[in-house]
């Protein structure tokens, strides 16, 4: 380990250092030597010689947590939840791009910036690996916490009354085996978890249906640490979690999700602009239903049951997601014939064209939205804490 300066040390074979005449820089202010007695009880005081006064820098102070990091009352602690490979780092990657795009079909603009340089260096490298490069991001590692600012545009709140949301979004990007209960990181998760007022949970169809992959495996062992810990707080609302939940059907694009949510009557074309298929809003839950119940089955319906059974299913919101969206023809409109985004060059995925994000942004308006309401009413929902 290398050495650190102490100003109080004494360099070996050196003089003792003199504090009335420390040089510029070394972090002693200048100091003026005590005054020496003179003769004679009833003598004026002799004036004592001043050095030259030496410009030191102003002191910096720590950044307020208005000017960096947001105040308690505009910070959003959100929790990001999946299996491995179900893609929360894309989705993560993918939100400054959802964000840039949102005015394209809604009425103002979302902008997302980092708290800090690293949060920043994140969004950078995301968003020109999605569009300049077209590659995936790489697997997380481990738990990565990062602060990000997000604008988005006025609106009506009540009759007479409009807000525009400006708030700190705090959230962990944490590989999918750390939701393992033996895994060394999960409690820390966990404590993030209880923190968070709302929750992005990505739901996996394609990845669910392997066994080193199942969405169960991942779901419960968490769900149990993480109620005993809200529990122990006292902050249960009757009996349930009092998470705001977006639950993300994710990868909507992938063929063996779209092809039969086609075929099931699920999916709706827009007739204008890219003309894209799209699960209409209203319609996510019972499609999230028909996921579970019918085309992955058994471990899923667990997902699903352990869902119902630890959240207030009126704080479950549902949305059909893709993070990079379908291939668009050069005419940038949906083709059904060739609408597949990722492709295999060299053994590695690639995105085809660039991507158009479904349901990424909007989840977590939404959670936003659900949590500042649910302030104004003092946290309550229909129900009261115990």
């Amino acid at each position: 380990m290398p050495d650190l300066y102490d100003p109080n040390k004494r360099e070996s074979g050196g003089p003792e250092p003199d504090p009335t005449n420390a040089p510029p820089g070394d972090g002693l202010p200048p100091r003026v030597p005590p005054r020496q007695p003179v003769a004679g009880a009833g003598d004026a005081p002799q004036p004592v010689p001043v050095p030259d006064s030496v410009a030191v820098p102003e002191p910096e102070r720590i950044p307020s947590a208005g000017q960096v990091y947001g105040t308690a009352a505009d910070r959003i602690r959100i929790g990001l939840w999946g299996a491995p490979r179900s893609g929360k780092t894309t989705y993560l990657t993918a939100l400054p791009i959802a964000a840039m795009q949102y005015q394209r079909h809604n009425e103002g603009s979302w902008n997302i910036s980092g708290m800090t340089n690293e949060a920043n260096a994140f969004l950078a490298e995301g968003t020109d690996l999605l569009t300049r490069r077209r590659a995936f991001p790489p697997a997380s590692m481990g738990v990565q916490g990062m602060a990000w600012s997000i604008e988005g545009p006025e609106k009506k709140v009540k009759l007479g009354v409009r807000r525009r949301p400006n708030f700190v979004l705090e959230i962990q990007d944490a590989a999918g085996e750390v939701f393992r209960h033996d895994h060394p990181q999960q409690a820390q998760l966990v404590g993030h978890l209880a923190r968070a007022q709302g929750l992005i949970y990505l739901f996996d169809p394609v990845g669910d249906a392997e066994e080193a992959t199942e969405s169960f495996t991942y779901l419960q062992a968490t769900l149990t640490q993480l109620h005993a810990k809200v529990r122990d707080r006292g902050e249960l609302v009757d009996g349930r979690l009092p998470h705001h939940v977006s639950v993300c059907i994710a990868k909507f694009d992938h063929p063996d999700v779209f092809r039969p949510a086609v075929e099931a009557g699920w999916v709706v074309q827009d007739t204008v602009g890219p003309q894209l298929p799209r699960v209409p809003s209203e319609r996510g839950e019972k499609f999230f239903q028909w996921m579970c119940e019918e085309f992955r089955g058994s471990n899923a319906r667990l997902v699903r049951d352990a869902l119902y059974s630890h959240f207030d299913p009126r704080r479950i919101s549902y949305y059909v997601a893709s993070a990079v969206g379908f291939r668009l023809n050069p005419q940038h409109v949906f083709d059904y014939a060739d609408y597949v985004q990722p492709v295999s060059v060299d053994g590695t995925l690639r995105i085809r064209t660039s991507p158009v994000p479904i349901n990424v942004l909007e989840p977590l308006i939404d959670l936003e939205d659900r949590i500042y309401r649910d302030r104004g009413r003092g946290g309550r929902l229909g129900g009261k804490r115990r």
